[in-house]
C-alpha cells in the first residue's frame, strides 16, 4: 500500500453510506482517480470547501493495487475560486469544464497538459476575461491535447494550404475544406476567415494572452457553434451543463 501526495481538482462527489464521500479527482501526477473519504459528513462537518466541485486541493491518498477506490487521508484546500462561485455564468462554465474533462478521460492515466489546461482555464475564469471566450480557448486546447484538433490551415480533404480565406467546415472530415473539396461533404457548414484565424491564434499564444485576441460578435457565435458541434461529433460528449447554458442563453 503506497502513500501518494499530489494536487488535484474535484470533478465529482457523491455520498457513500452515512458519513463518507466518494470523490473523483483529476490529479497532476496520476490523472483521474476515484477516492473515498471517511467521516466527513458528521454534524460538525456539514460543509467542507475542499470537497466542493472544481476546488483545487493538495491530497494524500493510499494507493491500493487492484482496488477501484483509493482511501483519501488528507485534503487541504489550495484554491476555492470564490470569484467564479460568485458569478452564475462563470460558475456554469467551470462546471462545464470539469464535466467535459471527466467525460474525455479514463482513470489512472496521467496527463499534465490536461491538468494545466483546467488550472489555466479556471484561473482565467477568475479574472475579468470573457467567460465565453475562456470556454472557446478551453475547447480548442482540449481538442489539440487529445489529438482531435480540426485542420484549419490546410484542407481536410486534399491537404492543400488554405490562405486566410473563408470556406466550409466539415465535421466528418475534421476541418476546413478548400473550394475544390466542397463536394466531399455537402453537409459542411460555412466558416469565415476570422474564425479560422482565431482558432490558429489560440494555439500560437500563451493561455493568458489568448483572451486578448479581438473578434467580432459574429465570429464569436460562429466559433461557439462550430466547436460545440465538433466536440459532440468526434468525442460523443453530452454535457448537461452545456445544454443548460444554451437553454438559458448565457
Amino acid at each position: 500500500m503506497a502513500i501518494q501526495k499530489t494536487a488535484g481538482f474535484i470533478l465529482k462527489k457523491r455520498e457513500l453510506r452515512e458519513t463518507s464521500l466518494v470523490l473523483i479527482i483529476y490529479t497532476r501526477d496520476f490523472g483521474k482517480i476515484r477516492t473515498v473519504v471517511k467521516g466527513v459528513r458528521s454534524p460538525e462537518n456539514l460543509f467542507r470547501s475542499s470537497y466542493e466541485l472544481f476546488a483545487l486541493d493538495e491530497v494524500v491518498f493510499y494507493e491500493k493495487k487492484k482496488k477501484d477506490f483509493f482511501t483519501l487521508s488528507q485534503c487541504e484546500l489550495v484554491d476555492f475560486f470564490p470569484r467564479i462561485r460568485a458569478d452564475f455564468e462563470r460558475l456554469l462554465y467551470a462546471l462545464y469544464f470539469i464535466e467535459t474533462l471527466d467525460a474525455v478521460t479514463v482513470f489512472d492515466d496521467a496527463n499534465k497538459a490536461l491538468y494545466e489546461l483546467l488550472q489555466n482555464s479556471l484561473s482565467l475564469l477568475s479574472t475579468k476575461a470573457s467567460a465565453k471566450r475562456t470556454a472557446r480557448i478551453f475547447e480548442v486546447r482540449l481538442l489539440n491535447i487529445l489529438g482531435f484538433m480540426p485542420t484549419v490551415n490546410a484542407c481536410a480533404g486534399c491537404g492543400s494550404r488554405i490562405a486566410n480565406s473563408s470556406g466550409r467546415f466539415s465535421f466528418s472530415l475534421g476541418g476546413v475544406l478548400c473550394k475544390g473539396c466542397f463536394e466531399k461533404d455537402r453537409r459542411a457548414s460555412s466558416i469565415t476567415a476570422g474564425t479560422i484565424n482565431f482558432i490558429s491564434k489560440i494555439l500560437e499564444l500563451p493561455h493568458e494572452k489568448a483572451t486578448r485576441i479581438k473578434v467580432s460578435n459574429a465570429v464569436g457565435r460562429e466559433l461557439e457553434r462550430i466547436l460545440k458541434n465538433f466536440l459532440r461529433y468526434h468525442m460523443d460528449t453530452k454535457s448537461k451543463t452545456l445544454n443548460f447554458i444554451e437553454k438559458i442563453g448565457v
